[in-house]
C-alpha cells in the first residue's frame, strides 16, 4: 500500500513542494540526515582506547539489523530487493469499501426505483446519491483507497551495489519509476507521520516538534531523500524520496542497507527465513501465516512454545478477513523492472514465491 507515498503527493499538488518536503517529509533544518559514508569507527585491538568524543557517536549508530520483520523480496551478491509499508491494512481498506459502495448504492437504487414508477427523477434522492458519491471520491478516495487498490501491489526498492543504483518501481501518480544514484541519497531515520498537526503548528511550536518526535522515536519508519541537484533549481530536479521496510523499520535498517551497498553480502546478516516478504499474491493461508500472525508465531518460536493462547485468539480475530485480503490484492498489479534497466545484472529472478532464489552469487551482465 502507499498511505505515506500518498499523504506527501496528495501535500505537494496542493502546496509548495518546498513547504510538502518540510512539513510531510519532515525534511527540514531541524532533520539529523544521515549520509552514505557515516559508519561505526573500526578499530583492531592494538589501537588507541576511543575518546569521549568517539564513544558519544558510536552511540548515536544503531547495530545494523532486520530485525523480526518481513522486509525482503531479493538477497543476492549484487542488490537487495526491499518494500513499503502498509500491507496488513489492505484488508481493512476492503471492507471499508465494501461498507462505503453498499450505503451510497441505498440512494441510488432508490432514484432508480422512483424514476422506473413514476418516470421522473425525485430531486432529494437526487442530490443524496451525489452528496454520497461526491464524499466517497473527494474524501475517502485519495487518501484511503486509491493508494490501496487499482495499483501497484507494493513499491519494490532494488539497492544494486554493482551499478551503485537504486531502481524504484512504483505507481506514476507517487513519483514514477525512477533510477537513482545511492552516492546522493541521505536518510532520515525516525520519520513519523504529521497526523494531525497542521503546517504552522510544526513550524511554529516546540511541543509540537517534540511530540512528533517522541512518536517517531517510539515507531520511527526509514525514509530516504535524494535533495536537487542543484540546490537554486526552483524545479528541483533530481529530488525524490521513499519509504523503505515495514512500520517501525528506522535507523537498523538504514545500517543494514548501508552496509550492504558499500562492503557487500558477506558484511550483513543473511535475512532469516521470518525476515523473507512475499512476491507477488498470496493465499488467504499464507496472508494469515506471513503478515497477520508474523508476530504472534515469531514469540511463540522463541519462547518454545507450539501456539499460545494470544496466537489463538489472533487467529480467531483474524480469519474471517484474510479472504478479503486475498480478493484486495487481486485488485491490483504485480510490478516488474524494465529489462532495459538490466537491474537485476543479468540473472533474471523469479516473480513469485517467498524466499531465497538461487544463485546468490553471478557474474554480472551488461
Amino acid at each position: 500500500m502507499f498511505n505515506s507515498e500518498a499523504g506527501y503527493w496528495n501535500e505537494r499538488r496542493s502546496d509548495n513542494p518546498k513547504l510538502a518536503l518540510e512539513y510531510y517529509a519532515d525534511i527540514n533544518d531541524r532533520t539529523r540526515l544521515y549520509d552514505v559514508y557515516e559508519k561505526l569507527l573500526q578499530r583492531s585491538v592494538n589501537d588507541m582506547k576511543p575518546t569521549r568524543k568517539e564513544k558519544q557517536r558510536e552511540k548515536k549508530i544503531a547495530e545494523l539489523s532486520l530485525s523480526i520483520n518481513r522486509a525482503i523480496l531479493d538477497f543476492n551478491a549484487h542488490f537487495v530487493e526491499l518494500s513499503n509499508a502498509g500491507e496488513s491494512k489492505r484488508s481493512l481498506g476492503f471492507l471499508l469499501a465494501g461498507l462505503l459502495t453498499l450505503t451510497s448504492a441505498i440512494p441510488i437504487f432508490g432514484l432508480a426505483a422512483h424514476f422506473i414508477r413514476h418516470g421522473v427523477l425525485d430531486w432529494f434522492l437526487s442530490m443524496l446519491a451525489l452528496a454520497g458519491w461526491a464524499i466517497f471520491y473527494f474524501l475517502f478516495w485519495p487518501n484511503v483507497f486509491a493508494p490501496a487498490f487499482f495499483t501497484a501491489l507494493r513499491a519494490r526498492y532494488r539497492f544494486n551495489r554493482t551499478t551503485r543504483k537504486v531502481y524504484v518501481l512504483r505507481p506514476k501518480k507517487y513519483g514514477g519509476n525512477a533510477i537513482l544514484d545511492w552516492d546522493r541519497v541521505k536518510a532520515h531515520v525516525k520519520w513519523a507521520s504529521p497526523k494531525s498537526w497542521t503546517a504552522e503548528q510544526l513550524a511554529s511550536s516546540a511541543e509540537a516538534r517534540r511530540e512528533r518526535q517522541l512518536a517517531a522515536d517510539i515507531d520511527g519508519n526509514l525514509l530516504l531523500y535524494w535533495p536537487p541537484l542543484d540546490p537554486a533549481d526552483p524545479e528541483r530536479k533530481g529530488e525524490d524520496l521513499i519509504w523503505v521496510g515495514p512500520e517501525g523499520s528506522g535507523e537498523p535498517l538504514w545500517q543494514y542497507i548501508r552496509t550492504f551497498m558499500e562492503e557487500g553480502m558477506h558484511a550483513v546478516p543473511q535475512p532469516a527465513d521470518y525476515n523473507w516478504l512475499r512476491k507477488g499474491f498470496s493465499t488467504p493461508a499464507q496472508h494469515m501465516r506471513e503478515t497477520v500472525m508474523h508476530g504472534s508465531l515469531l514469540r511463540d518460536r522463541f519462547s518454545g512454545q507450539e501456539m499460545s493462547g494470544a496466537t489463538a485468539t489472533n487467529f480467531g480475530i483474524n480469519v474471517l478477513w484474510a479472504p478479503l485480503h486475498s480478493l484486495a490484492e487481486r485488485l491490483c498489479y504485480w510490478p516488474t523492472f524494465p529489462e532495459e534497466w538490466n537491474s537485476d545484472c543479468g540473472q533474471r529472478r523469479r516473480e513469485s514465491g517467498i524466499g531465497p532464489e538461487e544463485p546468490l552469487r553471478w557474474t554480472a551482465r551488461p
